[in-house]
């Protein structure tokens, strides 16, 4: 799974990165370790706006939620399988017409040996930011009559590194190469779109473990 992400990369950079403009106040980008679990907003490119990299809070509320739903569904859909994407009601309506990448420094993840718990922070060798696969949708809030946007993550099988580190579960997100990136965004049938639903080679990725002191994160080997 992946309900954890780390924010870096300045609103400049991931301009310059991914070839789209920020349409938001450095201000109010998240910055380190994020949790999805308090529906922080990351950055975000959407299919239906490819050209804008825009701040969405993470847990998706489907277009047909009602007001009880849209509370109570962010916490359960932060991460969405790609082997049921195209069942859940949840995703379904999405994942053909309104996929989108979400765009991080790294990720944290958990070892289970015996009693105790390992934090992993995992990015990609080639350091720098890079996008993860997933798909987003847009709520109409009938109390604020406003529109809110929100998305989930698509997560895969787990590779060799992440069998090694996410021992209990076995999975990881669905991270894109550079080269799949815009076409990810583009019109896809069913069959292509699960031609992108594969773990990322292990060779391209690195971990690192982590140990909190305090407010401070440090890693090491």
């Amino acid at each position: 799974m992946c309900y954890y992400t780390d924010q870096t990369s300045s609103k400049k950079a991931l301009e310059a990165r991914f070839k789209a403009q920020a349409k938001y106040d450095e201000s109010q980008a998240p910055q380190g370790k994020i949790s999805g679990f308090t529906r922080a907003a990351l950055p975000i490119i959407t299919q239906g706006k490819p050209e804008l990299i825009q701040l969405i809070p993470w847990g998706l509320i489907p277009a047909w939620a009602n007001t009880e739903q849209a509370r109570d569904l962010p916490k359960n859909t932060l991460n969405a399988k790609s082997e049921s994407i195209f069942e859940k009601p949840s995703f379904e309506p999405s994942i053909l017409k309104q996929r989108c990448l979400i765009l991080i420094d790294g990720f944290y993840e958990w070892q289970h040996l015996g009693k105790d718990k390992i934090e992993y922070h995992i990015h990609l060798k080639e350091n720098g930011s890079f996008a993860l696969a997933g798909v987003y949708a847009i709520w109409h809030n009938p109390q604020t009559r406003s529109l809110q946007p929100s998305f989930s993550i698509i997560t895969t099988p787990a590779n060799e590194l992440m069998e090694e580190i996410h021992n209990t579960k076995k999975r990881m997100p669905l991270i894109l190469e550079a080269e799949q990136e815009r076409d990810w965004l583009a019109d896809l049938s069913s069959e292509e779109i699960k031609s992108f639903f594969k773990p990322l080679d292990s060779s391209k990725m690195q971990a690192q473990r982590v140990k909190n002191i305090g407010e401070q994160t440090l890693l090491f080997g």
